[in-house]
């Protein structure tokens, strides 16, 4: 109660009374602690990023597009891939990796868009909590379990989060700070390679554009944050804007498939029921930060997690002192989670939050030092015990790695035992160039042949609607160009499930004409982590 009254005791401050109150920085044990586990955090996710990589969404889309086009020499448009005429900046990096070497360079460039994010959010916090206690803000972000985790892998989440942090730190040093107006050029430059990598960053933009239109109009500032704010669009639109038309020409809707329904009146639905676990009532939604924090496994997977950190400590900002620049920090973070909220709950979706988030977990570390004695200590050992769990997350990640980063096993064993695709995949490619494969398998970024995924095929040609018997089934597949089919499905485990309407289809056809026109090739099982067995079989089209 006493620490309460002396935090509550004063009202507003700015960040260089604060700083002065608290010396020329953290104590040394504080910030020399976190950049040293964070060190920690970068090195040992630098060693896992070093074996090939098996995440899920990397092996169909992040590094399955690069690979396409590399083979076309084009950026060609796909019609059975949603995700070819999604923005794709991050992706035409990985495509310069691959080029240069292989998978293991493109996860390594998304390791260092990890690191550009933990020095990104230091620019940010540095104007508001000062340089020294800026360092803590960096560290904190790079110790988020989430983030040290898709820096192992060739995702584009963190490279998202740092675009946007980078382009705020940017908008701040012109628009609240009042530096040069050259900043609102590299703003924009940031803001455009944000909006070239994900379609998530018009939401961040347009919260902090209504959050700094607010700021403008009470600080009689309005026509040079305007002017900022025309500069900052127009650097944008040119460095992102080629995504956005190429969507526009193929789709007629710039941000498909999103609004599909609302642009073409056809389509899926944007905010479809199983993209929000918690429902989109206003009740839920003061829940939401302790079921994402604590459940991540119902908004897209336990690997992303966020850590306790921020749900421990962010609600000690009730009791804490009015920073200048913390409202609009913490008015971009609230308006950015109802939309969130409201539109697709994804744990993921909240990275380019935590910079933000973090800053804000660096003034409650500052006013913590006004607390009594005891009361700090026990808040000291709390944040270190936090920071420590974060910290063992990423070395914990490395476990299965070591052995391939070091080069004591070989990538094609470590990835016949950690990728449920490969074996089949070694086979399909040992058949030659000729293959043209239609799979139930959305992994398929170590097949060299051209693939189709079967469900969006599916959905575009009705295929499955149009044969008269089962048996003009090979005939059909054969005429859109297809020669081999991969069957998959998998059985216990609460992991992936496959549609099973072309498993169903061949089970006809081969009972129809007595395998005639389809011969099993081979079969592989592969168990899953969580006890899930996945059963392929590769079949020939004859």
């Amino acid at each position: 109660a006493n620490g309460s009254r002396v935090l509550r005791a004063a009202g507003r401050v700015t960040g260089k009374q604060a700083r002065s109150e608290a010396g020329d920085g953290p104590p040394a044990f504080v910030g020399r602690g976190v950049v040293a586990l964070a060190g920690i955090a970068v090195l040992a996710t630098a060693l896992a990023a070093l074996a090939p990589p098996t995440a899920g969404d990397a092996l169909c889309y992040h590094l399955e597009l690069p690979k396409v086009f590399l083979r076309e020499h084009a950026i060609v448009y796909l019609p059975d891939s949603d995700n070819s005429t999604y923005p794709l900046l991050i992706e035409m990096l990985y495509l310069w990796a691959l080029s240069i070497d292989g998978p293991v360079a493109a996860q390594l460039v998304h390791h260092g868009l990890g690191v550009l994010l933990g020095l990104a959010a230091v620019l940010l916090a540095s104007p508001i909590v000062g340089r020294a206690w800026a360092g803590c803000a960096g560290g904190l972000t790079l110790l988020v379990p989430g983030v040290v985790n898709q820096m192992a892998a060739p995702l584009n989440d963190v490279g998202l989060a740092a675009f946007t942090t980078l382009a705020l730190a940017a908008w701040w040093r012109a628009c609240v700070e009042e530096e040069h107006p050259h900043w609102y050029l590299l703003s924009g430059w940031f803001l455009g390679g944000a909006l070239g990598t994900k379609h998530l960053a018009l939401v961040l933009a347009l919260v902090s554009a209504a959050v700094f239109a607010g700021y403008a109009w009470r600080q009689a500032a309005s026509r040079r944050v305007l002017a900022g704010a025309a500069t900052t669009l127009v650097v944008a639109a040119s460095v992102s804007g080629v995504w956005y038309l190429r969507a526009a020409w193929h789709h007629g809707n710039p941000v498909y498939p999103f609004f599909q329904e609302a642009i073409a009146g056809s389509g899926r639905p944007t905010l479809a029921a199983d993209k929000a676990p918690l429902g989109r009532g206003l009740l839920n939604l003061a829940a939401a930060p302790w079921a994402v924090t604590m459940h991540p496994e119902r908004f897209g997977g336990r690997g992303h997690r966020l850590g306790v950190l921020f749900l421990a400590v962010l609600p000690g900002l009730a009791v804490c002192r009015r920073l200048r620049g913390m409202s609009l920090l913490l008015e971009i973070c609230l308006g950015y989670f109802v939309c969130w909220y409201f539109l697709r709950q994804n744990v993921r979706f909240l990275l380019p939050l935590l910079p933000l988030a973090g800053v804000a977990v660096v003034w409650v570390m500052m006013e913590a030092r006004r607390l009594p004695c005891w009361p700090r200590r026990l808040f000291a050992v709390a944040m270190a015990g936090m920071l420590l769990a974060n910290a063992a997350v990423s070395v914990r990640r490395t476990r299965d790695r070591v052995a391939v980063a070091l080069g004591w096993e070989s990538r094609d064993a470590y990835l016949s035992r950690c990728e449920p695709s490969y074996e089949v995949a070694l086979w399909a490619n040992s058949l030659g160039p000729q293959v043209r494969l239609l799979s139930m398998e959305q992994r398929t970024f170590y097949f060299n042949g051209p693939t189709t995924r079967e469900n969006l095929y599916r959905r575009r040609t009705a295929y499955d609607r149009s044969l008269a018997s089962p048996r003009d089934l090979s005939r059909r597949l054969r005429d859109d160009g297809f020669t081999h089919l991969l069957l998959a499905d998998s059985t216990g485990g609460p992991g992936i499930h496959y549609n099973q309407t072309l498993s169903r289809l061949v089970e006809r056809a081969t009972a129809d004409d007595g395998g005639t026109s389809l011969e099993c090739l081979t079969q592989h099982t592969f168990e899953d982590a969580d006890g899930a067995v996945r059963r392929y079989r590769l079949m020939a089209l004859r």
